[in-house]
Formats: C-alpha cells, structure tokens, sequence
C-alpha cells in the first residue's frame, strides 16, 4: 500500500525503473475522465536486463478503469489469458488530456507466471493521452517490488527490481457516455 503518487515513486525499484526506461510521469491535479473498459493492443518495447528476450513480444488484454474521483483515485482491473488481476487504491495525476496512474497489485505465483510457493508485489505505472473518442494512447511500466517465497531454492532476490516496459493503444469498449466516461462513476463499465 501507499499513500500517494510521491511516496509510491520514492520506493528506489520505481524510481530506477522510471530512470531506466525513460517512462514520462504527467503530474497535475485535473486528469481527463477515464471510467470504462477497454481493449488493448501493444508490445513490450524495454525491460530490465534479466527479462530482455520479453521485448518485442505483444500484448492484448481488456483493462477497465473504475472508482475514478475527484480527488485523484483510481481502481483497475486486467483481464488477460484467462487470468483477472485487480489493482485497488491507486492514484491518477495529469492535465489537458494527459495523465499517469500509479497502482499495486498482488498477485499469486501462478498469476504471475511463477511457481505456486511465491506471491509478489508489482508496481503499475500507465502514462498516456485520452483523444476526443474516448480511446488512450499509454505507456507504461510494470515493476516486480517484492517477492514472497516458502520456497529456499527460489531466487526471489534476483526478481525483485525486475521491471518491463510496454507501449499500447485502448480502445473504449462501447459508446462513451457520461456515466461511463464521467469522474465518480463508482462500478465497472
């Protein structure tokens, strides 16, 4: 958990992987509305050294943003080969269309692709541009922050900082309206 944008970049595995991937952070207090589900379409164009063969590998998911308010929050949920990941309690900072959300999840080892005896923590930074139809345009950053493991043979040392970059585009799912589009919508389009 973190309580703000500010500390959330503090921790030292986001700062680096913001600095080494170049990700631009869109600071400000009047993000554009971005309530609704959408279908992404993109690839992995970075990653850390240890996950390097990942880049050029695509990417497609259906991404829903929800609980958006006016006074910056923001919930998302990732639909993607089968697998629901959910980040809660995020934050969402921007202007003129602009905008960055910063989110955790925590995901199980089988979530993640690991062996079943290991949970992590991955930071969740999405930087992009909402145009006139409601779709975005996003960059963003994925960043292993903590890993848990009962297993003595897993090297959970050595994934921990690890972090890929994506590039995307999001296409609103269904006509954009005020409910689905507007801040304060409280559920899931």
């Amino acid at each position: 958990g973190f309580s703000g944008p500010d500390e959330f970049v503090s921790n030292p595995s986001v700062r680096d992987a913001i600095a080494q991937s170049g990700l631009p952070i869109h600071d400000g207090t009047n993000p554009p509305p971005l309530i609704g589900d959408y279908q992404t379409t993109g690839s992995v164009v970075d990653a850390s050294s240890q996950i390097r063969a990942l880049v050029g590998g695509s990417i497609s998911s259906l991404i829903t943003l929800y609980d958006q308010t006016v006074s910056g929050k923001i919930s998302l949920r990732e639909q993607a080969s089968g697998i629901t990941v959910w980040a809660t309690g995020g934050y969402i900072t921007g202007s003129n269309g602009t905008f960055t959300v910063y989110q955790e999840s925590s995901q199980s080892g089988t979530e993640a692709g690991l062996p079943s005896d290991v949970s992590i923590n991955v930071a969740l930074l999405m930087s992009g541009a909402k145009d006139a139809n409601g779709d975005l345009s996003a960059q963003g950053l994925s960043i292993i922050t903590n890993v848990n493991s009962s297993n003595p043979d897993f090297p959970a040392d050595q994934i921990e900082g690890v972090w890929w970059k994506w590039s995307a585009d999001f296409a609103l799912q269904g006509a954009p309206s005020a409910s689905r589009i507007g801040i304060g919508a409280t559920t899931p389009g």
